[in-house]
C-alpha cells in the first residue's frame, strides 16, 4: 500500500471515529440478552426492554457472523448491534446458546430502551394518604331478637376464605356484640355476620341474602365498624309458608279459615235462600 493510499485509509477511520460519539463505540453499540417477541417495528427483551429496530435489519448467526435463516423469536438470545446515530438496531445475532449480558448492558438499556418505568398509585387509594399504620378497630354488630342467648356470632371474610367462624364477638347486651383487631391503614376487604355456620348467616331487611359488607381501613388512630343483622337465614318466620290443600278459599271450600270471622258455610244468606225450581215434568204426547 502507497502512503498516499495507506493516509487515505486513516482519514477514513478518522471520520467514521469522529460520527460515533465518545462511548459509543464498539461494545457500546452492542446489547445481548434472550428474546421476547418481535413485532411492529421493534425488538423486545425478558430484560423488559424494547429498542427501534431500522427498516432492514440483518439477521446474523452469532457465531459465524454470516447471515441465517434461522428467524428471531422467543427464547432465543440475540446481541442487537446499535447505529448511534438513529438509537436503532440495525442487526440481531441470533443463538440458540444461552449468552450473558454484556458489560454495556445497563448503559444500552438506559440510552437507547423504547420502555420507560411508570410508577402509577393503585386506583382504590389514589388520593388517600396511606402509610400502613396500625389502626385499631371495633365492630359492633347488632342482631335481632329471634336471635337465641346462647348464640355465638362471628365475621366472615373473603381474606380468610370466607371461614364462617374467623372472627368470633364478644356479647355487650342482650343484642349488641363486639370484636376489637388491629389493621393496616389501607387494608381492604369483603365480610359477612354468621352464627357460625353457613346455614346460619346474615339477611337483609327484604329477608335476602345481599352483598357483603366492605370494609377498608383509614388513615385514623381508631375506627368503628357498626352493622345492624335483620334476621338469620334459617329463622322460621323468614321462611315462606306454603299453603295446605283446601286452605285457599274457593267455591267448593269457602271457609277454610276457622275462626277467621267469615260465617258458616250452612249460614242463610240475608233474605234466605233462593226458592227450589219445581221438577222437570217429562214430555208426554198431546192428547
Amino acid at each position: 500500500m502507497t502512503m498516499r493510499g495507506f493516509a487515505a485509509v486513516l482519514g477514513t477511520a478518522a471520520v467514521v471515529a469522529l460520527a460515533i460519539p465518545s462511548g459509543a463505540q464498539d461494545q457500546l453499540l452492542k446489547f445481548t440478552g434472550q428474546l421476547l417477541d418481535v413485532r411492529n417495528g421493534y425488538v423486545y427483551f425478558t430484560s423488559g426492554d424494547a429498542f427501534k429496530l431500522a427498516d432492514a435489519p440483518r439477521i446474523a448467526d452469532y457465531d459465524t457472523g454470516k447471515t441465517t435463516t434461522l428467524q428471531p423469536r422467543a427464547k432465543l438470545f440475540a446481541r442487537a448491534v446499535f447505529n448511534p446515530a438513529t438509537k436503532q438496531v440495525v442487526e440481531l445475532d441470533i443463538t440458540a446458546k444461552h449468552l450473558a449480558n454484556d458489560a454495556q448492558f445497563a448503559h444500552i438499556a438506559r440510552t437507547y430502551t423504547q420502555t420507560k418505568p411508570v410508577t402509577q398509585k393503585a386506583p382504590e387509594i389514589v388520593g388517600k394518604p396511606l402509610t400502613g399504620r396500625e389502626v385499631a378497630v371495633t365492630f359492633i354488630i347488632t342482631v335481632p331478637p329471634t336471635t337465641p342467648l346462647t348464640a355465638d356470632i362471628y365475621i366472615s371474610t373473603d381474606a380468610g376464605g370466607w371461614n364462617p367462624r374467623e372472627i368470633k364477638l364478644d356479647r355487650i347486651d342482650g343484642q349488641r356484640y363486639r370484636a376489637v383487631r388491629r389493621f393496616a391503614s389501607g387494608t381492604q376487604f369483603a365480610y359477612r355476620i354468621t352464627r357460625g355456620s353457613w346455614n346460619s348467616v346474615e339477611r337483609d331487611q327484604n329477608g335476602l341474602e345481599g352483598e357483603p359488607h366492605m370494609y377498608f381501613t383509614k388513615e385514623v388512630d381508631a375506627h368503628s365498624e357498626t352493622v345492624t343483622v335483620y334476621a338469620w337465614s334459617d329463622d322460621r318466620g323468614n321462611v315462606p309458608q306454603q299453603a295446605a290443600p283446601g286452605a285457599i278459599p274457593t267455591p267448593f271450600n269457602p271457609n277454610p279459615f276457622s275462626g277467621s270471622g267469615f260465617p258458616p258455610s250452612r249460614a242463610t244468606p240475608p233474605g234466605g235462600f233462593p226458592s227450589p225450581r219445581p221438577p222437570a215434568q217429562p214430555n208426554r204426547p198431546p192428547r
